[in-house]
């Protein structure tokens, strides 16, 4: 079942050998019949969707669904979430869609698979690995007189025909990806590049004109004229893809109150049975949602709402009904021992230096100090004057932590305070703070945990679906925002976002995605799941491919146009300089003659890394790569402005290791490129694809 990870991950890179085991493991493995997977037209099956016209069959997907869900909970002895569940919907979805694209352009290119080649895959000297281990003896030696006696026995055609037909979908995937990578190539130039760009080091000096600190904005105001010259020659900079906006009302699926209640009744009745006598831990392992673990648990490791009362218990003590994030637990403590880490438990108030005045940030600290030492509520003083906010809510708590997770200066002074000792100011880099210590410790206690989450059930979330439904009615008859307003229900919009991609606010959201590209402006959709609650949409925007339009670039455009006329003058001004050095000049000295000039060594470095004191510029890394050592370049155009390279040494390419390694480099820029097309021929065959997705209108 490992299987269904691999095909998850790398399907888009080697669709057609993944395909092929996924196609094996529905035979071998589920034993279903592959001639009857796919309903057609008229077949009466469950319709979950179509892509280009062909049906996608809502039994055998939601029975992929099952298993992989299985998989996972095999793996990780847990049991898969809500979000973890619709996140695998979402993988299988995809991928069948990916397999009928694929089929589907096998049938367009007419693409064949002869009886004798697979007569010859099956009856050949080295049939697949698949078959193969179905006919290993004990000592792992292929039984080639069973694999024939195996074919040739009539109890077994069915079976045989299925093999074929699998290994017929499998060759034609493979003639398919060979028609598609047969065009590519790796050339000895491209192999040299890469091991030079890997492999060679440079040092060089430079001279950088920098655009923005040599040219102030007021020198080269662009005119309306140049912002529409720029415009046009370069169009590749407002280049957009088509995008959409929507505006929507969400209806939360989170438990209710009675989901709550229930699970805290159902954990109560396992309580009364400890109470009457069974074991604890194995009513843990019985009932629990997650594994009941041996390890020891420090300060830290739980979340602050078990922390508390748990490390207050003693050895044998039940503790909770406790409620956090994870659910709804009751915790016993099995046993105790002392650690070689400290712990601290402690509070603090910070007064930020960051753009004010660090003397009466100082002042202040100093004040809140004196306070807190003469009996004030620390708390409170937190919660009125510290400007770490995430903390400040809390009255300042910060929680356990052991040494290593706070900067060193605030970790210190902590660690070297009493139990209920306030100290302070101390200075870090995020300003003054006071510090208060509530305890230490270094016990560590091993737990055994009866955990319950408490989930949405059934019925909440048909009210939630019930209440999206009876919205979408309304908006439909009374317009969205009016709904919006009856309901009393807050409108969100999105800003635009493009076709498969993030929709911002809500996430990666396919059902959401394709809504709003396949209706127009005012189209209000039917209840669509979300994480952790579905939605109604209405579609707001809308934009195709095509250029921004001017008017609506102009701030851009402005900012290509100031920044090339920049460039225009530090280049003239780079120009001039260089007509000033004479063969083998110094650089260096030079260029911090020159008034406004940054003059510095890289000092060594590959084309593949960054460049020290530059960043990554690959005109910087291309030019220095093509001079000599002693040699100086023309002016040329960074990130950062104009350029002058001195090259001071470059290393030869090392003849020998480009020998041993060529075999290698060649492999992967070769199958760097094969993945590239492959990625790029699948996407755009999704992006032209007519695909219906309906599982909205099966998963709730």
């Amino acid at each position: 079942m490992a299987l269904m990870t691999d095909i998850r991950n790398n399907l888009s890179k080697l669709f057609a050998v993944l395909a092929f085991f996924f196609i094996i493991m529905i035979i071998f493995d589920w034993g279903l019949d592959l001639s009857s997977q796919r309903g057609g037209p008229g077949s009466g099956a469950d319709v979950l969707g179509n892509v280009n016209g062909q049906e996608v069959d809502y039994r055998q997907y939601s029975e992929l669904v099952r298993r992989t869900l299985e998989n996972q909970k095999q793996q990780t002895n847990v049991d898969p979430d809500e979000e973890t569940e619709r996140q695998v919907r979402a993988q299988v979805w995809n991928q069948l869609v990916d397999e009928i694209l694929v089929d589907q352009e096998i049938e367009r290119l007419g693409i064949k698979v002869t009886d004798q080649e697979i007569r010859d895959i099956v009856q050949g000297p080295n049939p697949p690995e698949f078959l193969v281990q179905q006919f290993r003896d004990s000592t792992g030696v292929f039984r080639r007189d069973a694999y024939e006696r195996a074919m040739m026995d009539p109890q077994n055609k069915a079976a045989w025909i299925q093999v074929e037909q699998a290994l017929r979908l499998e060759q034609k995937r493979r003639k398919l990806q060979s028609l598609l990578l047969s065009g590519i190539q790796v050339t000895d130039g491209e192999i040299r590049q890469r091991f030079a760009d890997r492999n060679v080091t440079l040092d060089a000096q430079f001279a950088l004109f920098d655009a923005n600190r040599m040219v102030p904005d007021s020198a080269v105001q662009p005119t309306d004229d140049d912002l529409r010259k720029y415009y046009d020659e370069h169009p590749e900079e407002y280049k957009v893809k088509a995008s959409r906006k929507v505006k929507y009302v969400t209806f939360s699926l989170a438990p209710s109150g009675a989901d709550s209640a229930e699970v805290e009744q159902e954990l109560a009745s396992v309580l009364t049975q400890v109470k009457q006598g069974e074991d604890f831990v194995e009513l843990a392992k019985t009932y629990s949602e997650t594994p009941v673990t041996e390890a020891f648990f420090k300060h830290g490791e739980l979340s602050r709402e078990k922390e508390a009362p748990v490390f207050a218990a003693r050895k044998g003590d039940i503790v909770g009904p406790v409620r956090d994030l994870e659910g709804v637990h009751v915790l016993k403590v099995l046993d105790e021992r002392q650690g070689k880490d400290e712990f601290i438990r402690a509070s603090h108030i910070l007064l930020s230096t960051s753009g004010t005045d660090t003397a009466s940030a100082l002042q202040k600290a100093r004040e809140l100090l004196s306070k807190a030492r003469s009996g004030a509520d620390f708390a409170e003083l937190a919660r009125a004057n510290s400007q770490d906010y995430g903390s400040a809510q809390q009255g300042g708590e910060l929680g356990w932590t052991g040494k290593g997770a706070w900067v060193k200066p605030f970790e210190d002074a902590a660690f070297r305070a009493r139990v209920g000792e306030i100290v302070g100011p101390v200075r870090t880099q995020f300003g003054y703070h006071i510090i208060k210590v509530s305890a230490k410790d270094r016990r560590e206690l091993k737990l055994a945990s009866l955990s319950m989450k408490v989930k949405a059930s059934s019925q909440t979330v048909e009210l939630a679906y019930k209440q999206a439904e009876d919205f979408a009615y309304l908006a439909n008859e009374e317009g969205f925002e009016k709904a919006a307003e009856v309901g009393g229900y807050e409108v969100k919009e999105t800003p635009e976002f493009t076709k498969g991609g993030m929709v911002p606010g809500i996430g990666l959201n396919e059902s959401v995605n394709a809504f709003a590209f396949k209706n127009k402006v005012g189209t209000i959709s039917a209840p669509l799941n979300m994480s952790g609650a579905v939605g109604v949409f209405v579609v707001t925007g809308e934009r195709e491919d095509g250029l921004r339009p001017f008017d609506e670039a102009k701030s851009l455009i402005r900012n290509g146009a100031l920044r090339q006329k920049k460039l225009q003058v530090v280049l003239a001004r780079a120009q001039e300089f260089v007509k000033t050095l004479t063969p083998g000049a110094d650089l260096l000295a030079e260029a911090q003659k020159a008034d406004g000039v940054i003059a510095q060594a890289t000092g060594p470095f590959r084309v593949s890394d960054a460049i020290p004191a530059i960043g990554r510029d690959p005109k910087f890394a291309g030019v220095a790569m093509g001079l000599k050592p002693g040699e100086i370049s023309r002016p040329f155009e960074g990130f950062r402005g104009a350029f002058i390279i001195k090259l001071i040494t470059k290393t030869e390419v090392d003849t020998t290791r480009l020998a041993d390694e060529r075999t290698g480099l060649r492999d992967q820029l070769l199958q760097e490129k094969r993945s590239r097309v492959l990625n790029e021929w699948q996407t755009a065959l999704r992006e032209k694809a007519d695909i219906e997705d309906n599982r909205d209108q099966y998963y709730r």
